[in-house]
């Protein structure tokens, strides 16, 4: 598999990605320990791929993590798109660097090992390409193929239902020969060049497809962190570094990983799969069930209890329940702090990402928190609440709404004070 390269795309401006679309690229937020794109690289490098083109933002932040690659076993070149103006334009960068058929896939893909394998098996001589496709949810419009038989003939973008050629739809993971890149490049420059460059390329040569049922990684909204770490989460081995301090009747059960410096104190317990990074301080009687992930140097406050949720570096907490949730990093959090992360009616949540209601197809979700916020004692939210970065959430306060950048949202009180009549 070493001829075949791969092509990946880490210069998007992730707008969707709220409120932690302030790294350089979305890919850069640790989970587990390490950036998302180490995460693709690794998953790449198990392929037998080693042979990685990344077309990044000129700011050179990929680069510095991830080096030429030597590290992990792979060669790894830089190409830059100046301006995020999609992956066709992204993919014609690395025409003169591409010299064999090749991959390309966004820098999300982490599960990019358990596909390669089967589509160069579909690739036969005669198919000049390779798409990976999906039963296409309810609702799903984007990237819709049209077929006919075993042969992609055109993928239709945001298609009318009417018009719906098909029940599938791409997944983002495409092997392509190199001669697609001369059509691609004849090609109109728009927002879907790539995708327009692929149903011009199949009238002429024969795109086949792979359909799996496998889960895949998406990443285009904030709370599909909770999926990528899921994803981590089925092949975690518990490891308990021998530096960490653990109180005698603190409990870990099942597959969990404690970094080195961590302190777990007396009464705390942590119910795998879970993730303790370096120097991470559990405090008395908290509970950590049902896929927590704790990043480096943040505090889970004594009596906290944590499910299914990401707190970032350097945040820090106290006590209460946070649910379903994704803390940014450099938060603080005061007592009794209580997300609500299911609807009263059950139906699933739904969550404003700039101007528009999205449905997130969760039935469980709490609170998106981004970085540098202060969050005051006994406050609560409502379930898909986003507060924004550098915000201040004053005490008692019931947070029903998405709160912006740089703001100070509170519930105001009116002090009485009088005499008791005797």
């Amino acid at each position: 598999m070493n001829k075949v390269q791969a092509v990946v795309l880490a210069a998007g401006e992730s707008r969707r990605f709220y409120p932690f679309n302030g790294f350089s690229h979305k890919t850069l937020v640790a989970v587990l320990g390490k950036p998302i794109i180490v995460h693709t690289i690794e998953s790449i490098k198990r392929s037998g791929i080693t042979d990685i083109i990344i077309v990044t933002s000129p700011n050179g932040e990929i680069k510095s993590i991830l080096g030429n690659g030597e590290r992990f076993g792979v060669s790894i070149r830089y190409v830059v798109q100046d301006k995020p103006e999609g992956m066709g334009d992204a993919l014609l960068l690395c025409r003169e660097r591409i010299k064999s058929d090749f991959f390309l896939m966004h820098a999300s893909h982490l599960d990019f090992d358990t596909f390669a394998e089967d589509l160069l098996k579909a690739k036969k001589e005669d198919i000049k390409g390779v798409l990976l496709a999906k039963r296409k949810k309810l609702g799903q419009n984007q990237g819709i193929l049209k077929l006919s038989g075993r042969k992609v003939e055109e993928i239709i973008e945001k298609p009318k239902k009417v018009e719906d050629p098909s029940s599938m739809h791409v997944v983002g993971i495409y092997l392509l020969n190199k001669d697609f890149l001369n059509t691609l490049e004849k090609s109109s420059k728009e927002h879907y060049r790539l995708e327009k460059a692929i149903s011009d390329y199949a009238k002429e040569n024969h795109i086949g497809f792979l359909e799996t049922k496998k889960d895949t990684i998406s990443l285009k909204y904030p709370w599909d962190l909770l999926a990528v770490k899921d994803y981590l989460f089925k092949n975690i081995k518990r490891q308990i570094s021998p530096n960490a301090r653990i109180a005698k009747n603190a409990e870990i059960i099942g597959e969990a990983v404690v970094g080195d410096g961590v302190e777990i104190m007396e009464g705390a317990r942590i119910k795998g799969p879970c993730f303790i990074g370096k120097n991470v301080t559990v405090g008395n009687n908290a509970l950590l069930r049902n896929g927590v992930d704790v990043e480096e140097h943040s505090v889970v406050g004594g009596y906290m209890e944590m499910k299914n949720t990401i707190l970032m570096r350097n945040s820090t907490t106290h006590s209460g329940f946070i649910g379903d949730s994704i803390i940014g990093p450099n938060c603080k959090i005061a007592a009794q702090f209580c997300t609500g992360n299911l609807r009263l009616d059950r139906n699933l949540v739904k969550s404003n990402v700039g101007q528009d209601e999205t449905d997130t197809g969760l039935k469980y979700l709490g609170v998106i928190v981004g970085e540098d916020t202060n969050i005051g004692i006994k406050v609560s939210t409502m379930p898909g609440v986003i507060i924004g970065r550098h915000s201040v959430i004053g005490p008692s306060t019931v947070v029903m709404k998405n709160v912006s950048d740089n703001t100070r949202y509170y519930t105001k009180f009116a002090e009485i004070v009088s005499k008791n009549e005797k």
